[in-house]
């Protein structure tokens, strides 16, 4: 129990690192308006000027590193949780797109972004589980002695 909660908590640590690494690289590509500050109430309008302005590769990168975030969050916590797998790799999965929600909420994204972000994450985990699933090891079935 206590290494599948180490393995969440560590989960939630990588996507937090993924995304925002991503995030940075896309904000240098895009820099936001000098003197902008998001979290300032007073540059809500010129954070929104700037987010209608950018073009669709900027949104790409914030969608894909969301999911891949998330991807690998999800893999590291279920190598770390190891046999029991699936329910910490779930819940990074769910905690990825509690977060992605939030984004939504807090400021307007397209629409595709929106609904990628949510056909994607459950083949997100499907693809997690398919992996670790992978390196299982294949334990050969014993004859039965009688």
């Amino acid at each position: 129990m206590l290494r599948k909660v180490g393995a969440v908590i560590a989960g939630i640590l990588v996507v937090g690192v993924v995304v925002a690494t991503l995030q940075m690289i896309g904000t240098r590509l895009h820099p936001l308006p000098e003197g902008v500050d998001p979290m300032d109430p007073a540059d809500r309008d010129a954070f929104m000027r700037y987010l209608a302005g950018l073009p669709a590769a900027a949104w790409l990168i914030a969608f894909f590193a969301e999911l891949l975030g998330a991807f690998v969050g999800a893999l590291v916590t279920g190598r770390i949780s190891r046999d029991g797998h699936r329910v910490p790799s779930g819940v990074i999965i769910c905690v990825a797109l509690i977060g992605s929600v939030y984004n939504w909420v807090s400021f307007p994204h397209p629409v595709w972004f929106m609904v990628g972000q949510v056909v994607a994450y459950p083949f997100v985990l499907l693809l997690v589980w398919r992996l670790l699933e992978a390196r299982r090891p294949v334990v050969a079935a014993q004859p039965a002695s009688g």
